[in-house]
């Protein structure tokens, strides 16, 4: 028995594949008295406004100042 023809790829098809997206990378400053719930909070802040997805990397980079060590 033939098997039937593949379907045509519609409009539909097209606009799920323009809206994949690479995983991107986001880098959190943290500060010295940052607790771990702080940064957490950045991250979720910037999910929140839109600007990261939740299967984005987050990078944590300690912020430290000129005259600690």
């Amino acid at each position: 028995m033939p098997q039937p023809p593949l379907p045509s790829p519609n409009r539909l098809n097209k606009l799920e594949k323009t809206h994949a997206r690479a995983r991107r990378v986001f880098f959190i400053w943290k500060d010295p008295g940052d607790t771990p719930a702080d940064v957490e909070a950045k991250r979720d802040r910037l999910i929140a406004e839109g600007t990261a997805r939740a299967d984005d990397e987050f990078i944590h980079i300690r912020w430290r100042r000129p005259d600690e060590k």
